[in-house]
């Protein structure tokens, strides 16, 4: 927003917020519960709950750079429990998390509103949370919808047009690109995604004709908060304002694709053989015909070492020895992205508006980038292992951080459905995630196999030779026409962008098998690239299960295994009541074709269909539910998943390439056991919330792997003594990046500086060598990152190779040497030696680079002197929300744990 439009808005705002009657006060308590309810539930949304921005609340921000207290009021709380986790006690519980029992009102009632007769809407004084009653389950349904659209209308708009690839009708051209793109992903028609809708009564019985009420009450409920919105200044965000748009009613084609969306973006893995396809031929160009044995060094599907969830093996599909012909490798530097966009902004002028958009559109324009597809955890513990005997769980999905937050949280309770917990605005009246009765609930995005690419054989009608604009394919011996649509937006003519509306069209093209994203060669012919997911055309079968935790059906940790076994997407569900802890992995797992190779592309012609794959159902073979990776009360004590690999024989997918024995999983291992172990072998909640948010301030790299960096060094430090001895004081103390102190510059700031500059300078100097720039570069930019998460995808290999360097046992060796230059395993203790002192060299070369250049950044070659800081305007690793509105809120210190946390120990049972 410029400033002029700024100064305007919030003068205007403010004229409007001097006309408002006085606030309410003294609102009445809610009433008394019909269920029971038992303590033991609490909770912590990153930032807070957030709410609508109209123009007053903007003019205030705008005067004073605070936003609303209800954007930032629990972020004391998440935040503040980083620093204090090492000495954390038991009334610090109830000082870092809030209390979710049922009927619980932190700070008391602020106020009540009853947007329809038999509708309660009230909420909580300490952090604006609505808890919805209802006289009926028709009214808990609206209410659901109206409080969420109360709170996040916006936010829901923008997220329902990212999903149907209409973003630009609300933000601009700047959003072109991105719509198009989604549409290469997700490209049902709204008559379609009604469709899917309005089958779930046939399909489900009396469930389904529940949840399709649910639903078109809840829609309901959406629609009454817009009407009243539009009929009311005071209540439209101010956004709207601001973009020159006005938010349409809300249909159930908008909440079944912001499903399909959510569903896609967590619970859909695996894919991406054709980038499998590409590292493939890239080894075989640096390694010739020897190249399977370095790609399996370092692929890591099936490694006998890994850190899985599930005690008991559970084998995924395995097709058997692979048969020539059913799969394919596209031509290497061949694949193109498909652009979706037929008419409109061109490349250059959407970048020239997107650069033009003030920051917070530019953040609306990247929501789905933002959202991430992995990170949730859980932590759980049985009755045998703790304390008190009562099962323990500490868990949350991660899902970024926004502001507003994308997540809702609510409670609800009425007509049969009595749940609090979190929800995706718009997609779901039901919690995703939280608590019933007497349990509660958790999710971590899973490995199954899910998502396949297959290669589709262009081709003409006509005979003549296809080329990369033909619309037909050929499939089952027929050359057919790909489904293809065209939709158009408008975009609005803003005051922050006064051009003239232009109208954007875009073309969807899917095969049987799914959507074209991109396009390549293989055998000197062009070939379409599509997703196929095996949750197509069922998406919303996800609805019955959360509505089944809203009705409390499940009773048991068995139950809940079959209540969320049924949840269409790969997901792992952990469940804990007063006694047991659970998790299964649900799904739908396509049997493969026989002889297939699950590693690249599967030819789309119809010989490498998955087996009995019906297109016009979308439905196939599967892997039996029993062979899906579950657990119940593990004999050991515990659950542990951080996108882990689930059990072995459970196959890591063809870019998901570190899964060995160094993964973050085991930070919580190990933080958790620290804690067993200083209480005589139980742990208490205390000590399992101390343990969780330790791991979340823990560098993997310090804790895992410096100590193998060390051993090799091994009283060889000279010049370096110094550098290491930091390094070791910092591994001795837990290896955390954190400012306990509050002075915003981390403890042992000189060790975080010195391995940040360290890690990626030794592990490209170790495995340069062998890989070459380009495979190495390849590598990097596509599996085994050193940017994101600080580089620790690469811990395996540099863990395993060092390994062998000390000729340190092992079940998954290397097949060469790679720290030091290539070379054969060493067979004698001469050579072993000979390679450790190779290893040295680069290793100790490789620090004095980053100790030079870390002196050179901070501007002195003091090491005492040297400061990380926890937060800064850029170049360190604090968080900073993405802006989803007009609202920025403050960046905050590092950390990896959920957006939304629950801590569990629940005081009884039905």
């Amino acid at each position: 927003m410029n400033s002029r439009r700024r100064i305007s808005v919030a003068c205007g705002a403010v004229a409007l917020l001097l006309s408002l009657p006085a606030a309410a006060s003294g609102a009445p308590a809610p009433p008394p519960l019909s269920v029971p309810s038992f303590s033991g539930f609490r909770s912590v949304l990153a930032q807070g709950e957030g709410q609508t921005i109209n123009v007053a609340d903007l003019a205030a921000y705008e005067a004073t750079g605070n936003p609303p207290a209800s954007f930032v009021n629990q972020q004391p709380l998440y935040v503040g429990v980083m620093p204090a986790a090492r000495t954390l006690g038991p009334a610090d519980l109830g000082r870092y998390y809030k209390n979710t029992d049922f009927g619980s009102m932190p700070g008391g009632t602020a106020s009540l509103e009853e947007p329809r007769p038999g509708v309660h809407i009230y909420r909580d004084a300490a952090y604006e949370m609505a808890h919805i009653y209802g006289d009926t389950r028709y009214d808990v349904m609206f209410g659901a919808g109206y409080a969420t659209a109360e709170e996040r209308l916006f936010l829901m708009d923008a997220l329902r047009r990212t999903a149907e690839g209409t973003l630009a009708g609300l933000t601009g051209a700047s959003a072109a690109a991105g719509d198009g793109q989604q549409l290469t992903d997700q490209d049902f028609s709204p008559t379609e995604l009604t469709k899917q809708f309005n089958a779930l009564p046939k399909k489900f019985g009396a469930a389904g004709a529940r949840a399709h009420a649910d639903i078109l009450a809840y829609i309901d409920g959406i629609n009454a908060r817009i009407s009243e919105d539009k009929a009311d200044p005071l209540k439209m965000p101010a956004e709207y304002a601001a973009l020159g748009a006005t938010p349409r009613p809300w249909s159930v084609a908008d909440t079944a694709a912001m499903a399909v969306l959510l569903v896609t973006q967590f619970t859909v893995s695996n894919g991406g053989e054709q980038v499998n396809a590409m590292l493939q031929q890239g080894f075989k160009k640096q390694f010739g015909k020897s190249w399977r044995t370095p790609y399996h060094d370092f692929r890591e599907a099936q490694d006998p070492e890994a850190f899985v969830v599930a005690k008991h093996p559970f084998h995924s599909d395995a097709p058997g020895p692979v048969r020539p012909g059913l799969n394919v490798r596209p031509k290497l530097g061949s694949i193109t992205p498909r652009n979706a966009v037929v008419s409109g902004p061109s490349k250059a002028q959407a970048s020239t508006a997107s650069a033009q958009a003030p920051a917070w559109v530019q953040g609306i324009d990247h929501l789905r980038k933002a959202l991430p597809p992995v990170e949730s955890n859980a932590v759980m513990v049985t009755p045998g292992l703790s304390a008190n005997g009562h099962a323990l769980a500490a868990m949350g999905p991660q899902v970024g951080y926004y502001s507003p937050q994308i997540f809702s949280e609510y409670e609800l309770h009425g007509g049969g459905i009595d749940a609090e917990g979190v929800s995706f605005p718009g997609a779901s009246p039901y919690p995703l995630i939280g608590h019933g009765i007497d349990f509660a609930w958790s999710g971590t995005s899973a490995n199954g196999d899910n998502e396949d690419t297959f290669a589709e054989k262009l081709c003409n009608p006509d005979g003549s030779r296809p080329t990369k604009q033909s619309t037909h394919y050929l499939y089952k011996g027929h050359c057919r026409a790909f489904t293809m649509r065209e939709q158009s937006v408008t975009t609005p003519v803003a005051p922050t962008d006064p051009q003239p509306p232009q109208t954007i069209t875009y073309q969807t093209m899917r095969s049987v098998h799914g959507p074209v994203f991109a396009f390549a060669r293989a055998h000197g012919m062009p070939i379409a690239l599509t997703k196929a997911k095996a949750v197509d055309f069922h998406e919303l079968d996800a609805v019955i299960p959360f509505m089944q935790l809203a009705e409390n059906v499940p009773s048991g940790p068995r139950s809940f295994q079959k209540v969320m076994g049924r949840f269409p997407g790969t997901e792992n569900w952990f469940y804990a009541d007063r006694k047991n802890v659970a998790f299964i992995q649900s799904g739908r797992y396509p049997r493969h074709a026989p002889g297939s190779d699950l590693e690249i592309p599967f030819w789309g012609d119809g010989r490498a269909d998955w087996q009995g794959f019906n297109p016009s159902r979308y439905t196939f073979k599967s892997i039996p539910p029993a062979h899906r990776p579950q657990a119940v009360d593990p004999k050991d004590g515990f659950l542990i998943s951080w996108n882990n690999k689930e059990a072995i024989g459970w196959r890591k997918g063809p870019t998901e390439w570190s899964n060995g024995p160094v993964h973050r999983a085991l930070i919580l291992k190990d933080k958790l056991f620290q804690q067993v172990r200083k209480n005589g072998g139980h742990v208490s909640l205390t000590g399992l919330t101390r343990a969780v948010n330790l791991a979340a301030t823990t560098d993997l790299r310090g804790q895992d792997l410096l100590p193998w960096m060390l051993r090799v060094i091994a009283g060889h430090d000279g010049a370096e003594r110094q550098a290491l001895q930091t390094l070791r004081k910092w591994h001795r103390s837990g290896s955390n990046r954190l400012d306990a102190n509050g002075d915003n510059v981390y403890d042992h700031s000189a060790a975080v500086a010195l391995m940040d500059a360290w890690w990626p300078r030794f592990v490209t100097a170790e495995f340069k060598p062998a890989l070459g720039n380009d495979l190495l570069t390849m590598v990097e930019d596509n599996v085994l990152s050193l940017g994101g998460d600080f580089g620790w995808d690469w811990g395996t290999a540099v863990q395993k190779d060092l390994r062998d360097v000390l000729g340190a046992p092992e079940k998954g060796r290397m097949s060469q040497l790679y720290c030091g230059g290539p070379r054969a395993r060493p067979r004698t203790e001469a050579q072993r030696r000979r390679a450790a002192t190779a290893c040295r060299k680069v290793l100790l070369s490789t620090l004095a680079d980053a100790q030079t250049a870390v002196a050179k950044q901070q501007g002195t070659p003091q090491m005492s002197q040297w400061k990380v800081e926890a937060v800064c305007d850029s170049g360190c690793d604090d968080i900073e929300p993405n802006t989803a509105g007009a609202v920025d809120t403050p960046a905050f210190p590092w950390q990896n744990r959920g957006t939304y946390h629950q801590i569990i120990e629940i005081g009884d049972h039905r």
